[in-house]
C-alpha cells in the first residue's frame, strides 16, 4: 500500500456482495472527512431516493483527503490522486464486488473535492465514465496564482508544497483547464457535469459560470445545474439523486446538458 487512507463506504438498502454495482468516488471539501455522509445525512437521503426510484443503486466510496486539494503534491510528499486510483479503488472494487471497468467508475466532489474531481478528470479522465464538480473553485492559471498568493490561503494551505512555485504563470498554464479542454475530444469520452448554487460564494459562481460558458462556446457537451441555495450541506444534499442519475445513467432531465448556450 502506498498509504493507509481512511475511507467510508455507502451501500444501498438490501445490498449484498452478490449485487454488482457501479462505484462512485466522492471527494469531500476542506474541513470535512470520510464521515461526512453520516454527519450530514447523505446516506438517508440516498436510501429514500433509491427506494422511490429517484436515484440509481450505487456503492459510494468516501476517502479521507485532509486539506490536500486531492492533488499529487509538487514536493512528492502527498499523492492523493495516486493513492485513490492505485490503492483505494482496487481495494474497494475487490472488497465490495463492484463492477469493473471504466464504464462503472464515476467521481464527484464538493468544493475542494470539486477541484479534485476536475483535476482527476483532467489527468486521469480515461479511467472514469463521468465526473461531477459541485461548488468547485474552477480556476484558470491566473486565478490559481492569485489564490495561492492570498494571505489567508497561505496561512492554512502549504501552497508551494502542493502546486510548486507559482511565480511562473506559463508553467501553471500547462495544467489550465481552460487551455486543455477546447474540443469535445479533449474529454476522452468522459461525461462531465458542473453544478453551482444560486447563492454560492462569488468566486465559485463566477469561475463555474465562466467555465460552463467556455465549454459551451466550444461545443463541449456537459451537464450544467444551478441549484437553490449556497455553499452548505443543507443545499448540496437535495441534489445528490440528480447528480447520481447524471453520472450513472446520463440522465440530464434535472441537469441540463449544454453544448452551445
Amino acid at each position: 500500500m502506498l498509504k493507509e487512507m481512511r475511507y467510508a463506504v455507502y451501500t444501498p438498502p438490501g445490498w449484498t456482495r452478490a449485487e454488482r454495482l457501479p462505484l462512485v468516488l466522492f471527494l469531500h471539501g476542506g474541513g470535512d472527512d470520510e464521515d461526512c455522509f453520516d454527519r450530514w445525512g447523505i446516506g438517508q437521503t440516498l436510501d429514500r431516493a433509491i427506494a422511490a426510484g429517484e436515484a440509481p443503486r450505487v456503492v459510494v466510496c468516501v476517502p479521507e483527503g485532509e486539506r490536500g486539494f486531492w492533488e499529487d503534491w509538487h514536493d512528492g510528499s502527498h499523492r492523493y490522486r495516486e493513492w485513490v486510483l492505485e490503492d483505494l479503488v482496487p481495494h474497494v472494487r475487490k472488497r465490495y464486488g463492484v463492477e469493473p471497468g471504466r464504464e462503472h467508475l464515476h467521481v464527484m466532489g464538493i468544493s475542494m473535492g470539486g477541484h479534485g474531481t476536475l483535476r482527476l478528470a483532467l489527468f486521469e479522465g480515461h479511467r472514469f465514465a463521468s465526473a461531477a464538480a459541485i461548488s468547485a473553485p474552477v480556476m484558470d492559471a491566473e486565478h490559481l496564482v492569485a489564490f495561492t498568493r492570498n494571505f489567508w490561503v497561505r496561512l492554512f494551505v502549504p501552497v508551494e508544497r502542493i502546486w510548486g512555485p507559482t511565480d511562473d504563470v506559463e508553467r501553471v498554464r500547462q495544467d489550465d483547464l481552460f487551455r486543455r479542454w477546447t474540443a469535445q475530444d479533449d474529454l476522452s469520452g468522459l461525461r462531465l457535469m458542473l453544478a453551482v448554487g444560486e447563492d454560492d460564494r462569488d468566486g465559485i459562481v463566477t469561475g463555474s459560470t465562466r467555465f460552463h460558458e467556455h465549454l459551451a462556446a466550444r461545443g463541449i457537451e456537459h451537464g450544467w445545474l444551478v441549484y437553490e441555495g449556497g455553499h452548505r450541506w443543507v443545499d448540496w444534499r437535495p441534489i445528490f439523486p440528480a447528480v447520481l442519475r447524471f453520472l450513472v445513467d446520463g440522465d440530464a432531465a434535472d441537469a441540463r446538458s449544454d453544448a452551445g448556450g
